[in-house]
């Protein structure tokens, strides 16, 4: 039963039954139609054949599953389903890969439901490579470092905020809440012993804000597609991984405080957080369509075919990196089990040539799997998880073969030369895979800096344009700017006058709001904390903190807003206020600015 059942179950053999039946079929209606009695004996042979093998192709090919067939062409497609070879194990961090072979593999690839979410979280598991399944694991020790205080009451992710809160509604709470915080981080640290373990995430907790001392690109110490999970952990402490430190504990309330946040700044971002993930679909994915996503308003007097529509993976990165820049992730926060679910989404959605794109059109895809990409790298970094390190490896040998071998760039399709709105994400992907301690080649930071060097404009090269000898504007001077100061290219003070110039003839409210916009003028700005951010942030502040509806979401009546729908104008304005912490300052020889590394 079970040979017949695999022979029905070969579409080698299924499609040619199916034709044959079809043209016995039409033979009868032929025969038929003919007067010799010799054409009707022969249609009725045919007619009996071709119901005949209907009857096979109805019957025998749905009993295939309870017959035990139908799991050939599966297994053969297994070499050639991207991340689905890989284990999809609830993000652990112990799996060990290579030794699941046979029946343990199945076991092991398949996510673990989001029911049993909560004590993967609260418990260590047990890999397969711990131990016999004869005998039973041993009993999980119980964390010994101290937790801060938790989130007031009126804060809890559990609460439902009043339609018509205001952020000086929470001030006082969240004011003793922040105090608590640090209280308890200095008692911490006085009481602490040698014998503390560090927590799961690899992120440090440090009472001062953290400073990268030394710029991105510099060769990791792991090489691409063979590192275990113990040493991709430790690829991402110390200077490189340093960069996401100030999103949790007391470091992020003292960074929030010391480099331009607020305590309204942090409920607006707690609001928005609560509106985000209200939106997430039961498999962790972000519906763009449900959010309003894919109006053709004609922005900058250009129709786009009603992008956004189709751009699911991005309104999921985007969602992701909102909720991982607050300092959550899929181990440890509030919001561990949508951070958990989205992870999974973009993992099981990722291409066997490593794209994150999904179904985006071509005016959508590059954006998608930029705005994805960067989400995992950055769970990477943060977490020295495994499967979100393997899909980060394959999104960025995606993105990497993408980019053009001349111009450095990257646009819609391969092959082309390029524009710099694209090349922000691409490069801020690379960054964050160098910060999960994936190797990167020289060759593509070259071609970013190439890039960037091809588009720049201004008396002194401080402003930018979209394509190279295009007019500049200020989104883009703002992505070059901020792209630069990220990755580690050295900027003159001349060049950052310049831009800044530009920047503050049009600060938030002026004009139609622009979160595209914002965002890259506020990292950008953010890392010089001068007199320009000072004079940004405060108009950044005001306009997010007026324009925030009930919710927590803010309109989509922005530039952008009309393809990009409510997810992605309310994460794109939370990411703006996570600033204060987000990435680490960089310190530099001159201006604050990073020191560019020596490479191979």
């Amino acid at each position: 039963m079970i040979a017949a059942a695999q022979l029905w179950a070969d579409p080698k053999i299924v499609y040619p039954v199916a034709i044959t039946a079809v043209a016995l079929l039409v033979a009868t209606i032929w025969l038929f139609r003919r007067r010799k009695r010799s054409g009707r004996q022969a249609a009725m042979i045919c007619l009996l054949a071709s119901i005949g093998l209907h009857v096979a192709l109805i019957f025998l090919v749905p009993l295939i599953p309870k017959m035990g067939g139908g799991r050939g062409s599966e297994e053969e497609e297994s070499d050639e389903v991207g991340v689905d070879a890989i284990a999809l194990s609830s993000f652990d961090p112990d799996m060990q890969f290579n030794e699941i072979s046979g029946s343990d593999a199945d076991a092991a690839i398949a996510p673990l439901p989001v029911s049993e979410l909560t004590d993967l979280l609260e418990e260590p598991q047990p890999t397969i490579a711990d131990a016999p399944a004869s005998e039973s694991a041993p009993e999980p020790t119980e964390p010994t470092e101290p937790t801060a205080p938790a989130i007031p009451q009126s804060l809890a992710v559990t609460e439902t905020l009043p339609s018509d809160a205001s952020p000086s509604d929470f001030a006082s709470e969240l004011s003793d809440w922040l105090e608590e915080t640090v209280e308890a981080d200095m008692a911490d640290r006085n009481l602490a012993t040698s014998e503390i373990s560090p927590p799961t995430t690899a992120m440090t907790d440090s009472m001062e804000p953290q400073h990268v001392t030394d710029a991105p690109f510099r060769e990791a110490s792991v090489a691409a597609g063979g590192a275990s999970a113990n040493a991709a952990a430790s690829a991402v402490t110390g200077d490189l991984q340093s960069d996401f430190a100030n999103r949790v504990g007391s470091a992020k309330q003292r960074a929030l405080m010391e480099t331009g946040g607020s305590i309204e700044t942090e409920v607006a971002v707690e609001k928005a957080l609560r509106f985000i993930v209200a939106g997430q679909r039961a498999d962790g994915a972000w519906d763009p369509q449900a959010s309003g996503a894919g109006r053709e308003r004609a922005p900058l007097g250009e129709t786009r075919g009603n992008a956004g529509s189709r751009a699911e993976t991005a309104i999921t990165g985007l969602a992701i990196l909102s909720l991982v820049g607050a300092g959550n992730t899929h181990q440890q926060g509030d919001y561990a089990e949508n951070v958990y679910k989205g992870l999974a989404f973009l993992i099981r959605k990722q291409q066997p040539d490593g794209s994150l794109a999904g179904n985006a059109s071509v005016y959508e895809s590059t954006y998608s799997h930029g705005m994805a990409a960067l989400a995992m790298c950055e769970a990477a970094a943060m977490t020295g998880d495994e499967s979100a390190m393997e899909c980060a490896r394959r999104a960025i040998a995606y993105t990497t073969r993408m980019q053009h071998p001349t111009t450095g760039g990257w646009r819609y399709t391969s092959g082309d030369p390029g524009d710099l709105s694209q090349l922000g994400w691409q490069a801020m992907v690379i960054d964050g895979g160098h910060r999960a301690g994936i190797k990167i080649e020289p060759r593509n930071v070259a071609g970013i800096e190439r890039f960037l060097a091809s588009v720049r404009a201004g008396q002194r090269g401080g402003l930018a344009s979209y394509r190279p000898g295009e007019a500049p504007s200020r989104t883009m001077t703002a992505e070059a700017l901020a792209t630069k100061l990220l990755v580690g290219s050295r900027i003159s003070p001349e060049e950052i006058a310049e831009a800044e110039s530009s920047l503050l003839q049009q600060t938030p409210g002026v004009g139609q709001d622009n979160y595209y916009y914002w965002y890259y003028a506020t990292l950008a700005l953010h890392q010089l904390q001068d007199d320009a951010w000072q004079t940004w942030n405060d108009s950044l502040k005001r306009r997010l903190l007026s324009t925030q509806r009930s919710d927590g979401s803010w309109p989509t009546d922005s530039v952008w807003g009309g393809y990009g729908g409510s997810v992605y104008t309310t994460s794109m304005a939370t990411l703006c206020l996570e600033s204060y912490y987000r990435h680490a300052l960089r310190d530099g020889s001159q201006n604050g600015l990073p020191q560019r590394s020596a490479r191979k």
